[in-house]
């Protein structure tokens, strides 16, 4: 395993077999690859991973989530 390597054991593996050589058979296998990605909430954890957020400003998030009445997002409010 290469120096860097993420160490902890993600099971996640999502794949698609496009069914012969054709466009539309490619075009079938990436739109079926991207409901599956959705599915599995993916996109949202490549959204929460973009940015390190340190524990401690995650606990001021939470704490301050607790404040609001919806319990939206505070991230970009200073």
């Amino acid at each position: 395993m290469p120096k860097g390597f993420w160490k902890h054991d993600n099971k996640r593996s999502v794949s698609v077999i496009p069914r012969d050589n054709s466009t539309q058979s490619l075009e079938r296998a990436l739109r079926e690859l991207k409901r599956k990605l959705k599915k599995d909430d993916f996109y949202k954890e490549m959204r929460k991973r973009e940015y390190f957020v340190s524990p401690s400003e995650l606990k001021k998030l939470k704490k301050r989530r607790k404040k609001t009445t919806d319990g939206g997002d505070l991230r970009n409010q200073y």
